[in-house]
């Protein structure tokens, strides 16, 4: 159960109700990753007129747990860490946000289960791909994956070694298979494409496995045929979703590609060719249509691409 550092109402400590809209939460500790995280968040909040949840996590792994220890002896060190992590974020915050729009909040607890805890108050929750360990607690790799398997609003992982934004010289890739989680991906893709005028890339992975998946009893011209129907029918489907999304929004450029291969590998991949500015996935797909965005696939996603990715649960 998480715990609030201090309890005193400070500039770089303030309370929140059960009930208050956090807009987008970023967790901060300090590290590199998390900087380029709330560098996206900052510029994010400001180009959607959101308030800023500034999140910093206080760790208690390193604090010691023979006998009868008392943490709370540590409780001043502790808000000493926290008030300079959270004074940091909020000077870079407030150089291009107003401060009443900007809110800090520390708590004791693991980065992890605290940012899907607030998740379910936030309208977007943002972590870095790496980040410190130990006692401040902050968004190791498992933590960002772990956020994005669970977190009750969409999750955004910023990944490359700069902040990158969907625009018109970076692209919107979203991921498709028809799955509802990948609906809903998809309407937060056309969102930020058309916020951003970005050109929208819709894209799904035609992976019917390898030849050894068919039995042996079909024939190679039958296996072809088979393969071939699979894919124009996944071709046409994307043509669909991409005719309903320019009907929608007029103006907005919507490309679609089949890819072939992993579904992670290739959604990775084709980011990277595109110079995509945001990749957008459901957390969890079906077998049905293409056979992609299982949480394997996301994950590998999450971990392979050159840009921020957001997941939809």
């Amino acid at each position: 159960m998480s715990a609030a550092v201090s309890s005193t109402k400070e500039s770089t400590h303030e309370s929140t109700d059960e009930t208050t809209d956090l807009g987008i939460v970023v967790g901060y500790d300090g590290s590199p990753g998390a900087r380029l995280a709330l560098d996206w968040a900052v510029e994010t909040a400001n180009r959607d007129d959101r308030q800023l949840t500034l999140l910093h996590c206080v760790g208690l792994t390193m604090t010691p747990t023979f006998r009868a220890y008392d943490p709370g002896v540590q409780a001043h060190a502790y808000d000493e860490m926290s008030r300079g992590v959270l004074a940091e974020a909020i000077d870079i915050a407030t150089k291009t946000m107003d401060r009443k729009d900007v809110h800090p909040l520390s708590v004791i607890g693991g980065a992890a289960a605290e940012l899907v805890g607030v998740s379910s108050r936030a309208d977007l929750v943002v972590t870095g791909s790496r980040g410190h360990g130990a006692v401040s607690g902050g968004l190791l790799g498992s933590t960002a994956y772990a956020v994005t398997a669970h977190a009750h609003c969409p999750a955004v992982v910023v990944r490359g070694s700069s902040v990158i934004h969907a625009g018109p010289s970076h692209p919107v890739v979203v991921a498709f298979d028809d799955s509802k989680n990948s609906q809903k991906a998809l309407e937060t893709a056309v969102h930020v494409a058309t916020a951003a005028e970005a050109s929208l890339h819709v894209v799904a992975v035609d992976n019917v496995g390898g030849l050894e998946a068919w039995p042996e009893t079909d024939t190679i011209l039958g296996r072809e045929e088979m393969i071939d129907q699979m894919h124009l029918h996944v071709g046409q489907v994307l043509r669909d979703v991409a005719e309903d999304a320019r009907r929608a929004h007029p103006g907005l450029d919507v490309q679609t590609t089949v890819l072939g291969g992993g579904a992670g590998a290739a959604v990775a991949a084709y980011a990277v060719d595109v110079r995509a500015g945001l990749i957008v996935m459901g957390s969890r797909g079906h077998g049905g249509l293409t056979g992609m965005l299982l949480g394997s696939v996301s994950h590998r996603v999450v971990h392979d691409a050159p840009c921020p990715v957001m997941v939809i649960r």
